[in-house]
């Protein structure tokens, strides 16, 4: 690629490639050429490692790794170790290294690191013309030890005393902490190490195609901002960019040398026992690639891998507008500063996504602690959309709960189904780059929904969010055309061809957004995790209450057939009852009056405290007939006459005649009404007909009881008051608690068990309630009324 590429894109050329065509420049005879047929898919499985040759700055020997016989050796080896390939082949490594340094290669040749490092040996090997001493980078691997040589440096590497530069490297590499400012830093100190015309610094998209973020030339043209596309640089090339942190070719020209083994044949891809070098520093360069390079004017060039959590980050690609042999100390140099600013870009890079974890850790925590509150889930989504939106770096969302569609921010009109994003998610998130082909989408949609996040809000997906990112750069500049081109040359051979021309032109990538980072994917997992719990928990409250409220109507239609049925029956006993009371009570009345009047007849004085007694039993007489007619109208039409009153004398007064009709002997009575309000609006005559209901149980229950305690008591609660009979008496039987004001459920040893329910009917007329309070020793029945002014109803 545009930004150097090394057997990236420009390595496709024919799987089938004979000798002659790639090193007639050294005048190898006996080859001739073959016609090969081209396959255009060539370029995701070339192999570059069996290219079967290295750059002409260095010399290689590879030898078994069992045996340690010599299998491979470079052409030009004479010139870097004194000795002929064919003096080599076959002879055992200690003819070259001596026994001693043969040792010592079981600690130098290790196998690869991934990625694989520099670790460079400088041993003395023997040529025919005396001893020389070079520079090594041994290795083992696929059963050989292989072993690079370079010509050593005398004297000290100066790059390692510059003082200046190690305190750029600290002040200007620990400086920054956006990507783009340690980027153009790095590119900066790279070119100024190595006198290189022009250093870029790309990053790879998640789609494969790089973007140059970083650039430092001493050109007037920028390659700045430019992205390339990812067929420039292969899954081969991609991958010995992730095994080998650095490559260099100081010259692009130079002729390559080939690799030969037994009987001089050249151990590449077409050969049995090709040569594996994946790991190799002076693997040769494939034609295309020179070809790729020379279009550009590059005469030398060396990229440097950046690995970031173990994955291909980007690369430092370097130009030089002609050829630049670097020394390799100065090589190891920017080595060791690719491996920093690889280590500087994952803390940057880690440290941008956890930043980004923990603001949507924030946003989820505040959604969670609002819907503590009580807020419904739909109102804490729309209250901080445009937070979410923010999260997920989109412009729309969509928010499916509950059957009911929301809509924020620019989204599609009509509403396509988006319910289909949801088909593959991961941790219930699905991310896509290219909506319109996952959905179908219209064009004329693609502007505002070309990439989704989909959140997956319930497990029968019916309840969802969708996150929609408009479409990114309409038109991204690409740097030359990024097609595969068929090229036949003179003799006919077919082969691909690199770019021919780097003019920019515009590809239309419609349809696209920009694409999902991991980054983008953690905080959107962290938000769905919220709002997945969040929903969960409303709908199982909902659940409960609609539960709740399915067999609160059941008991009500229940009860209310009951209370018909209730009502209808008492009604009719309350009916017999009053008949059968009103007649003695009238003639109670008469009779008392009668006595009154005979006495008057004869003569007879009646002493006052007679008279009083004879006005009190007429007055009673009409009061207990007044009663029974109230009661029979209320039993039978659920009526009361409601008046404002002072409920402490008509407690009193039921509490009296229960006393006077009661046989036992009198309690030791408390009252503890202080509470109660100055007025209540309540009918008093059947107000005091529960108080006597009350205080009679209690004193039943009292009968057999050693202490005879009746504390009556009131509070106030709220809107309500509350008036409590407790007793010390034998207390409520436990099998009847659960039914005690129900008809015909006697408290007491005597009775038909018409007194609390009849309780319970008047207290409920009133719009209060009644119950039972459990304590020791004896029972507490408490009723509550609402407290009204004169101007309050009562219910119907």
């Amino acid at each position: 690629m545009r930004g150097g590429s090394h057997e990236g894109r420009p390595s496709c050329h024919p799987v089938v490639r004979p000798a002659a065509t790639r090193f007639r420049l050294l005048g190898m005879p006996g080859v001739h050429a073959v016609r090969p047929k081209v396959d255009l898919t060539a370029c995701d499985t070339e192999p570059i490692h069996l290219i079967g040759a290295i750059q002409p700055h260095g010399a290689l020997v590879a030898a078994d790794e069992e045996t340690l016989r010599i299998d491979y050796v470079s052409a030009n080896s004479a010139e870097f170790v004194g000795y002929a390939p064919a003096e080599l082949l076959a002879r055992p490594l200690s003819i070259l290294l001596g026994d001693d340094q043969v040792a010592e290669l079981d600690v130098r040749a290790q196998r690869p690191l991934v990625p694989d490092l520099l670790r460079p040996w400088f041993p003395t090997v023997r040529g025919r013309d005396g001893e020389r001493r070079l520079e090594c980078f041994p290795i083992r691997h696929d059963g050989r030890i292989i072993l690079e040589f370079v010509r050593f440096e005398a004297g000290p590497a100066l790059v390692w005393e510059e003082d200046l530069l190690r305190q750029r490297i600290i002040s200007e590499l620990i400086k920054p902490d956006t990507l783009t400012e340690l980027a153009r830093a790095s590119a900066q100190i790279l070119r100024d190490v190595t006198g290189f015309d022009r250093v870029m610094i790309y990053r790879f998209a998640k789609d494969g195609h790089g973007e140059v973020i970083a650039e430092s030339t001493v050109r007037d043209d920028s390659f700045l901002g430019l992205h390339y596309p990812a067929s420039d640089i292969p899954e081969p090339a991609r991958r010995h960019f992730r095994l080998n942190v650095i490559r260099s070719i100081p010259d692009i020209m130079a002729p390559p040398v080939p690799i030969l083994t037994h009987h001089g044949a050249v151990a590449d891809a077409s050969h049995g026992a090709a040569i594996d070098l994946t790991y190799g520093k002076l693997r040769g360069v494939a034609p295309v690639h020179v070809e790729y390079l020379g279009n550009m004017g590059v005469g030398g060039s060396m990229s440097i891998s950046l690995i970031a959590n173990d994955d291909l980050w980007g690369l430092v690609a370097c130009h030089h507008y002609g050829p630049l042999h670097l020394p390799w100390s100065r090589f190891r140099f920017c080595e060791l500063l690719g491996g920093t600013i690889s280590a500087l870009l994952q803390s940057l890079e880690n440290a941008t996504q956890l930043r980004q974890s923990i603001r949507a850790e924030r946003t989820a925590f505040e959604i969670e602690r609002a819907a503590r509150g009580g807020q419904p889930l739909a109102e804490l989504i729309a209250r901080n959309a445009k937070e979410l939106m923010l999260h997920a770096g989109a412009q729309g969302m969509v928010l499916s709960l509950g059957g009911t569609i929301s809509r924020f921010g620019r989204t599609p009109e009509p509403l396509p189904e988006l319910r289909g994003l949801g088909r593959e998610p991961v941790d219930g998130v699905a991310t896509f780059d290219n909506v319109p082909s996952a959905l179908g989408l219209d064009p004329i949609y693609w502007s505002i929904a070309s990439g989704a996040a989909f959140l997956e809000l319930s497990e029968d997906g019916e309840d969802y969010l969708v996150f929609l990112r408009e479409e990114f750069e309409h038109t991204i500049k690409w740097a030359g055309k990024p097609d595969k081109l068929e090229k036949r040359r003179v003799d006919g051979t077919v082969r691909l061809s690199p770019r021919g021309s780097f003019n920019l032109w515009s590809e239309e990538r419609r349809g696209r957004s920009k694409p999902f980072s991991d980054s983008d994917r953690e905080a959107l997992r962290i938000l769905r995790r919220a709002l997945f719990a969040l929903n969960s928990l409303d709908r199982e409250r909902a659940a409960v209450v609609a539960q709740k409220q399915a067999e609160a109507e059941e008991a009500r239609l229940k009860l209310v057939v009951l209370d018909a049925a209730r009502r209808s029956s008492m009604g009719e006993l309350a009916s017999a009852l009053a008949h059968e009371l009103n007649q003695p009570l009238a003639a109670v009345t008469n009779y008392v009056n009668a006595c009154r009047q005979e006495l008057r007849n004869y003569g007879i004085a009646i002493p006052a405290e007679v008279a009083g007694l004879i006005e009190r039993a007429v007055g009673e007489s009409l009061r207990a007939a007044e009663l029974v007619r109230r009661l029979r109208n209320f039993i039978a039409q659920g009526e009361i006459v409601a008046e404002p009153i002072d409920l402490k004398p008509v407690v009193r007064q039921g509490v009296e005649l229960a006393f006077a009709a009661s046989p036992d002997p009198t309690p030791r009575l408390e009252f503890d009404l202080e509470s109660l309000p100055p007025l209540v609006v309540a009918d008093p005559i059947q107000i005091g007909q529960v108080v006597l209901n009350l205080v009679r149980n209690s004193l039943a229950a009292m009968r057999e009881s050693e202490v005879r305690t009746l504390v009556i008591s009131a509070r106030r609660n709220g809107p309500l008051v509350e008036l409590a009979v407790r007793d010390t008496g034998h207390g409520i039987p436990a099998e009847i608690a659960g039914r005690l004001f129900e008809a015909f459920q006697p408290s007491t040893s005597s009775g038909m068990g018409l007194g609390l329910s009849l309780c319970r009917s008047i207290i409920e007329a009133h719009g209060g309630r009644i119950w039972s309070r459990p304590v020791t020793p004896g029972a507490e029945i408490v009723f509550s009324l609402p407290v009204r002014s004169a101007g309050h109803a009562l219910p119907h």
